[in-house]
């Protein structure tokens, strides 16, 4: 087969479109269906706004503007630009109209093709000068439409591989960023290359949502597809939707895609199994295992056979995933080759045209950049201040220096010519690229040590709970903004979102070593701010992370929706939100406000307003109601669809004794067992057990929570007679997860709480204890420490302690962190633990001694203090 002929300029590449006349060139999706444009069509269309462009005057060193979004006339617009020999300035669809006349001004552009709104924006912008704009949108009776140009009996000028084919502006940190010319034969040396190594073949159909102003999706997506003379499908739209849609009905077999898009693919398949149940969940992970072993160790690929309802859904056909523009995470990229795709890598830059390496179909390797493309030469040149060295590199797709801009220029090159990529990294000994970070990005901290970002940033980006993550520098610190996900919010119960939110940030630190940690961090409910490629604008965090401390609430919007306005004009909730307005009036309040996270309102606050709206507006919502509200439209559309409340009587509590004399056995054999696990297996000591008031009273005892061993310890120090009396608070999740657990939990007498989802009902269960003369253990804090430390003591226990004749002992538990590690799933053997029994106190002692706003949250002050106290002494 004979070798496709080296490419030197773009216009040989529009000659070659003649020559595929019939074959389908675009597949544009629109809400209204499909439309098609062969080569051939694109061919003339290309060559005849050449010509429109020559009689217009323009001609080489022209410079003119291309601001519209993808359509297969932008395809025609710009090579048309070219093939007159001027110069194209694509910018983003959806840039700011500052932005777009700041670059108009700075490049000298005599000329737009874009859309009528962008068209109207520019001239309203443009200091009195006339900026002719030809309308990518416009029809043919439009006399500014494109196709309105007249042609011309001008020649075009000879092809020339040094002339400049596109200026590219980069994201730049303030004012009109850095200019990249990229000339005819920088990006001609990149299409042939990747033309040359197969990426794409003939037959191929590939889909780009991404946006041709940026040089990957152009060269790669656009340029090298055309050179091979297969298909472009543009989707109607980003959504997934619309990715999916036309990647089904246009057969897609491949994907242009950026990291952010594969993550939304894999996340969207994680939710789905997910909502299957547990079962599909543990089956799904056990097929992507074995097909991702099967694949590394002998090269067979059952993914596509394994996963087949997924593919259907997705695109059938579709085998390849092109993923470039920033960095894929290794262990993203195996999923996704698990799931039965091909994910291709590679890096590269604008000012490289863009690629420099790739992982080719047959020589690709995971977690790396790959090897370079035919012509590029790569070096790793030491770097003084850190440990991998800064990536260099040289070769025809490089540019020459930065448009007007000599100091940069001089900043960007070797004195021999290599151009300074700016990441660091190093090349293994079979020429693949590893990329450690950029060296502008790398945070120093004042001992010295680098923390590259986006490490800190992946390893938190792993949780469910957190949809985005940025690390930043504040005084030598590090800080960070986080995005909650709300639909994995939801699912854990919404009304402790801040809390979760912390809880995790917590536990993924531990998990880091100490200078990766994060010394503080800001929730913030709008997206962090990204070029279109997905990429963080690190130079705005700072920003960002000022409007996310000082908490601002965006202003309700002028113009609602005629659903919201539907759902503000109904009973009740045209009353109730009167109310909030009224109860947060120090506070702006809109719809998509976070009651949890703008409004600070906790589980307890839950607690107290449910029982309000109860009251003032007969309306119910139960612990699952509250469990799904993640907006102040949430819960204005749970109190749209709340039920009346029912007769207090009607409300049923589960049982909290058992049945019958054979589950007391049980528990007693349990309780027994227990007793010789912990005083055997540990150096045990109890202290103050003579403190206790008589078994038959009720009281709570509250102890703080380090470790699972914390509720064998004081089931261990407990005199046995206490034992019969007593009920226990345990988490649901745990204590009732499985047969075994469910069968410990009711023999012992231990009732389910979900903190997460239903803190009313648990609150319930606890009063039923006390009002029957029983003793109640509660953790008061709500969760384990992750450091051991005490943490703050919630207020429900506050709110159980109602009746004057209830009293309260606190409890230290001492020595159970260091005995059962959270790292560990067995404890180990040997430890001192102690439990320390504090003096019983009085609801009117507790509220003396204990600060707060409410009752509740002076008695769990009081009792946070007595429970630090016994710690103090005794350890």
């Amino acid at each position: 087969m004979t070798a496709s002929p080296r490419l030197t300029t773009l216009e040989q590449l529009v000659d070659s479109f003649a020559a595929k006349r019939g074959q389908a060139a675009f597949v544009v999706f629109a809400s209204h269906g499909s439309a098609t444009e062969d080569y051939g069509a694109l061919h003339d269309e290309s060559r005849r706004v050449a010509s429109g462009l020559l009689e217009r005057g323009l001609g080489v060193g022209d410079m003119v503007l291309l601001w519209a979004p993808n359509s297969a006339a932008w395809v025609a617009a710009y090579f048309g630009i070219v093939g007159c020999g001027a110069t194209a300035v694509p910018l983003d669809h959806q840039t700011t109209v500052e932005r777009a006349v700041a670059v108009l001004k700075h490049s000298g552009a005599k000329l737009a093709f874009t859309v009528a709104a962008h068209a109207a924006a520019l001239e309203r912008a443009v200091d009195g000068a006339q900026i002719p704009c030809l309308l990518l949108d416009g029809d043919e009776s439009d006399a500014r439409s494109w196709r309105s140009l007249k042609p011309s009996s001008r020649r075009a000028p000879p092809p020339d591989a040094a002339r400049v084919a596109s200026l590219l502006y980069t994201s730049g940190t303030t004012g009109v960023p850095k200019a990249v010319p990229l000339t005819h034969g920088n990006l001609a040396a990149n299409v042939s290359a990747l033309r040359d190594a197969k990426l794409i073949e003939a037959a191929d159909v590939v889909l780009v949502p991404l946006p041709f102003h940026h040089v990957y999706p152009f060269t790669v997506g656009l340029l090298t597809v055309l050179a091979t003379g297969a298909c472009v499908v543009l989707p109607s739209g980003i959504s997934g939707p619309e990715i999916t849609r036309a990647a089904t009905e246009a057969g897609a077999t491949a994907l242009i895609a950026v990291p952010r898009l594969c993550t939304a693919i894999w996340e969207g398949v994680e939710r789905g199994v997910k909502s299957r149940g547990k079962r599909a969940e543990r089956l799904f992970h056990l097929l992507l295992a074995l097909s991702r072993g099967l694949r590394r160790a002998t090269g067979i690929k059952v993914g596509k056979l394994l996963f087949k309802p997924l593919h259907d859904k997705v695109g059938a056909q579709l085998r390849t995933l092109g993923c470039g523009g920033a960095q894929l995470d290794g262990k993203l990229a195996r999923n996704l080759e698990g799931l039965g795709w091909t994910v291709l890598t590679g890096y590269g830059l604008t000012e490289t045209s863009p690629v420099l390496t790739f992982n080719q179909h047959k020589r690709h390797k995971l977690g790396t950049e790959g090897m370079a493309l035919p012509g590029v030469e790569l070096k790793s040149f030491a770097h003084p201040d850190f440990e991998h060295g800064e990536i260099m590199a040289r070769g025809p797709n490089v540019f020459s220096g930065y448009w007007k801009n000599p100091d940069e220029t001089r900043r960007a090159f070797t004195e021999d010519g290599w151009f300074k990529t700016g990441d660091l990294g190093w090349i293994d000994k079979r020429g693949y690229l590893h990329i450690a970070g950029r060296s502008k990005e790398v945070i120093v901290l004042p001992d010295g040590k680098n923390v590259f970002p986006d490490e800190v940033e992946d390893e938190f980006a792993e949780s469910a709970l957190i949809a985005e993550i940025a690390v930043l520098d504040r005084d030598g610190r590090l800080h960070a903004l986080v995005v909650p996900d709300d639909h994995a919010i939801r699912e854990r119960g919404a009304h402790r979102a801040e809390e979760l939110i912390k809880e995790e940030i917590a536990a993924v630190s531990l998990r880091l070593p100490p200078y990766q940690r994060l010394s503080d961090y800001r929730i913030t409910r709008a997206p962090l701010p990204r070029t279109p490629l997905g990429k963080l604008k690190r130079h705005q965090l700072a920003e960002a992370y000022t409007q996310a401390t000082t908490r601002e609430v965006a202003p309700q919007a002028a113009t609602l929706s005629d659903e919201d306005r539907a759902l503000l004009e109904s009973e009740p909730v045209a009353k109730v939100w009167s109310w909030l307005t009224a109860r947060y009036a120090d506070r702006p309040l809109t719809l998509d406000t976070s009651p949890q996270l703008d409004l600070n309102i906790d589980s307890i606050e839950w607690v107290t307003l449910t029982l309000e709206l109860e009251r003032e507006f007969n309306v119910s919502l139960d612990g699952d109601a509250v469990s799904r509200i993640v907006t102040v439209r949430d819960l204005l559309r749970e109190v749209q669809t709340a039920p009346a409340p029912g007769p207090r009587s009607a409300r049923e509590l589960p049982a909290i004794e058992p049945s019958n004399a054979w589950w007391r056995a049980a528990g007693a054999l349990l309780f027994t067992v227990n007793r010789l696990f912990v005083r055997s297996r540990f150096r045990f000591e109890t202290i103050g057990v003579e403190t206790l008031p008589p078994p038959d009273a009720s009281f709570v005892i509250a102890p703080n929570h380090v470790s699972y061993l914390d509720p064998l310890a004081i089931a261990a120090a407990l005199p046995r007679d206490y034992l019969p009396n007593v009920h226990w608070a345990g988490w649901a999740g745990k204590m009732y997860g499985g047969p075994l657990m469910r069968f410990v939990s009711r023999s012992t007498r231990v009732f389910p709480v979900e903190p997460d989802r239903d803190p009313s009902s648990a609150l319930a269960l606890g009063r039923s204890v006390l009002e029957q003369r029983r003793i109640l253990v509660w953790f008061p804090e709500g969760r384990r420490s992750l450091d051991g430390k005490l943490q703050r003591f919630q207020a429900g226990v506050g709110l159980m302690l109602d009746d004057d004749d209830v009293g309260a002992v606190p409890a230290a538990v001492i020595g159970a962190f260091e005995a059962w590690p959270r790292d560990r799933r067995f404890p180990l053997a040997g430890g001192a633990v102690k439990v320390v029994f504090g003096r019983p106190m009085r609801r009117a002692e507790l509220l003396a001694a204990g600060r707060g706003a409410s009752d509740a949250e002076r008695i769990a002050d009081a009792l946070e203090a007595a429970v630090a106290s016994l710690i103090a002494q005794h350890v």
